[in-house]
């Protein structure tokens, strides 16, 4: 589980609330595969809701940097695509073998790790940036 206190704020609150949404999602879909008797249903929508949530994140969060000309925005967008494909990927395998090792391993693991690292690296200077140009919000 992701424990909100330990997820990296960054100075553009609204990128802080986004983030707390995707970890309320992992931390859903880590309740679900810690069930005895996985409910397939809940596993799926809470896919699609994740990786709906992550499309609209990432949307905003690339709208804003091109709004402020953020000077890296070709290699945030370049994250942001990587790990949008690799998630449409995992769901897509997850849909044909029910595999919830594969989603452990990914959802629960890779992503999370990235998570982290994204938001106090990439995301940390994209909102410095945009609170410098626009104001933080």
């Amino acid at each position: 589980m992701i424990d909100k206190s330990t997820i990296p704020q960054v100075a553009y609150r609204v990128m802080n609330e986004v983030h707390d949404e995707e970890a309320d999602l992992l931390n859903r879909l880590e309740s679900l595969l810690k069930q005895e008797h996985i409910d397939t249903q809940a596993v799926d929508d809470t896919l699609q809701a994740l990786l709906a949530h992550t499309k609209v994140h990432f949307a905003n969060e690339e709208r804003l940097m091109q709004e402020v000309s953020f000077p890296a925005f070709m290699m945030h967008q370049g994250e942001h695509l990587r790990v949008l494909g690799e998630m449409k990927h995992t769901v897509s395998r997850w849909q044909a073998e029910q595999d919830t090792e594969l989603l452990n391993a990914y959802f629960l693991g890779s992503l999370q790790e990235w998570l982290m690292l994204h938001i106090s690296t990439m995301d940390t200077m994209t909102a410095q940036f945009i609170c410098a140009h626009k104001g933080c919000a």
